[in-house]
């Protein structure tokens, strides 16, 4: 099958991407690409519609902010639109998920800590570390915030079963981006840490348990690379996107918020 064509002067790093991935994209010489990349910022939806609607096959939205009318503006269309996020597209967040999977009934504590640069857009840094956490932890209720401000946002809720939930985006330059999720149980517990997705660092994925401490094998793909994967597959015709209904699901929870 030949590459699908991508632009690689409509965003930083497609380029890059599409260079490593040569088997599965190519630079588009003529007409419009097979697949797109949109910024998320605000009006990300419209764009993805026009971009699928002038003959992209798959849209990739990096980032995208908060935007409550996604859903009902791409309609039918949201199955070939791939959200990237900085931190919750990680490979290594699926690994974490699966494996918690089994360890889920007896969760005791959830914690997720997103730390972000000067500069970063909080909303859309929360929407990324609560889709993180939710495709993990699964649905979270009663989510309050107990402080926002320049350096951050705190807030709480409570995970299944009834178990505290805290998360928090930390503003800061003293150290590297970085989400890390921590869920313990009764006798154990997960933990993982994913850099931020210009780095060609892996997702450390840890689990403790009466037996000790076990790495799950290091997964060497970014949130990046793993987004316009999942796009080449869609385009492909051998899957679809979820990714805008769970956007939605994810700004109902983070509306809570707001309030």
């Amino acid at each position: 099958m030949s590459p699908f064509t991508v632009d690689a002067a409509q965003a930083p790093g497609i380029a890059e991407i599409a260079a490593s991935l040569p088997l599965s994209l190519a630079p588009a010489r003529s007409g419009p690409p097979q697949l797109a990349s949109v910024a998320g910022s605000p009006g990300w939806a419209t764009r993805a519609r026009d971009a699928l609607g002038t003959g992209a096959s798959a849209v990739v939205v990096s980032s995208p902010s908060p935007d409550g009318s996604a859903a009902a503006t791409l309609g039918a269309a949201a199955d070939r639109v791939v959200l990237e996020w900085a931190f919750a597209a990680n490979a290594g967040i699926s690994a974490a998920a699966e494996a918690w999977s089994p360890l889920r009934p007896g969760i005791v504590l959830a914690e997720t800590h997103l730390r972000v640069p000067r500069g970063t857009d909080l909303d859309a840094g929360m929407l990324d570390a609560l889709t993180a956490a939710r495709r993990i932890v699964g649905d979270l209720s009663c989510l309050r915030t107990l402080h926002r401000g320049k350096a951050g946002w705190h807030a709480a809720g409570l995970a299944a079963g009834g178990a505290p939930f805290g998360i928090a985006v930390v503003v800061t330059d003293a150290a590297p981006a970085a989400l890390c999720l921590r869920l313990l149980t009764r006798d154990g517990g997960l933990t993982v840490v994913v850099p931020p997705p210009d780095t060609a660092a892996p997702a450390a994925v840890r689990i403790v348990g009466p037996d000790g401490e076990r790495l799950l094998p290091t997964l060497w793909e970014t949130s990046r690379r793993t987004s316009w994967r999942r796009a080449v597959a869609i385009a492909g015709g051998r899957t679809t996107s979820g990714d805008v209904a769970e956007f939605h699901r994810t700004t109902v929870s983070a509306g809570a918020l707001d309030g």
